[in-house]
């Protein structure tokens, strides 16, 4: 009895697999039709999509450098915008697991040097949750904090600030350690000058052409890199995802902390409609299964990172033109496209 038992377990086991292994095949071919039909405005840049920590879509399309016809590899580096937001995030919870922050302490606690009376009462919550209502470091708050939300870049300079004091380290060392314990080896903050594979970004104008963004790079080193300025890779990405998802950067209770919607912290957004925000991450709110998502824009770069957890499922889209600044939502026609197909597969 106990035979056949372990013969039928194994015969559903194969059943299951074949139809994963199917539906892939399935996902494959509608990816591959979307990113290869000839059109005025084609995909440009890298999709990898991961199930149970294994890549089993890979597609390049385009070139890494438009002027050299230089194609995409492995190695092929971006800037990926608001999705360092959520590696800050990490390493803001980490060190309050140590013990050295709170997230409901006063930020003039850990940074003095502030004048304004409101570094008394915006928190590091509010700060990780945009809903601080600090306009400039030296203006009036825009509304008392918690209240409201408001997106922004301000808050996560401050806090990459707030760790540099309590750890007494800098901020690229900090992302160099954690990409080193993930294993990515294509992934920087760029002020550690040690990105080789970096590759240019462009945007569109309205007659089509392309106009290289050489000067993004370093506007984000100096006055935003915690909020949008990291760089990484596709296959990078992934790591991070089974790192973080994998339970291996933060303690359950954290990453619960880290997932969770905050109060009146939600907006709408240009791809993914309502959604909630964590820390470093939002929770999309017109969905059939659960999904964490964060997306980044910087002039030339339009990206995005999102995780079905239900299915282990990691979908990373990086593309260097940035077809429409003045519209996003046409700057991720691909994404949104991308993200609709995987949807219907899961």
């Amino acid at each position: 009895m106990t035979q056949r038992i372990l013969v039928l377990i194994a015969i559903l086991c194969s059943f299951i697999n074949v139809s994963a292994q199917q539906q892939q095949r399935i996902l494959t071919r509608k990816l591959d039709s979307l990113l290869t039909t000839a059109t005025t405005t084609p995909f440009n840049g890298v999709v990898v999509i991961s199930n149970e920590g294994r890549s089993f879509y890979r597609r390049f399309g385009g070139f890494a450098n438009v002027e050299q016809h230089q194609p995409f590899t492995l190695e092929s580096e971006f800037m990926i915008g608001s999705i360092s937001k959520q590696i800050t995030s990490v390493i803001v919870l980490q060190e309050m697991e140590k013990g050295h922050l709170k997230l409901n302490d006063p930020i003039h606690k850990y940074l003095p040097g502030l004048s304004e009376k409101w570094a008394d009462t915006v928190t590091i919550h509010h700060l990780l949750s945009h809903t601080h209502g600090i306009t400039a470091l030296d203006k009036p708050l825009a509304f008392k904090p918690g209240s409201r939300f408001a997106y922004g870049f301000i808050s996560f300079d401050l806090l990459s600030q707030i760790v540099e004091k309590t750890s007494g380290q800098s901020f690229p060392d900090l992302c160099a350690a954690l990409f080193k314990g993930c294993g990515m080896q294509y992934s920087f903050d760029p002020r550690k000058k040690e990105y080789v594979h970096l590759v240019p970004g462009y945007t569109a104008g309205k007659d089509g052409q392309l106009k290289r963004e050489d000067g993004v790079l370093e506007m984000y080193s100096n006055v935003a890199t915690a909020a949008g300025g990291l760089i990484s890779s596709a296959d990078d990405l992934v790591k991070w995802n089974n790192c973080l998802h994998g339970g291996k950067l933060l303690s359950d209770k954290s990453y619960r902390l880290m997932i969770s919607p905050k109060e009146n912290a939600y907006r709408e957004h240009q791809t993914l409609g309502t959604v909630d925000y964590g820390y470093g991450i939002t929770i999309p709110r017109q969905t059939t299964k659960p999904e964490l998502a964060v997306t980044g824009v910087v002039p030339g770069f339009i990206s995005m990172d999102l995780y079905f957890p239900e299915t282990k499922t990691s979908v990373i889209v990086l593309e260097n033109i940035a077809r429409n600044m003045t519209d996003l939502k046409q700057s991720f026609y691909y994404h949104e496209q991308i993200l609709d197909i995987v949807k219907a597969a899961q």
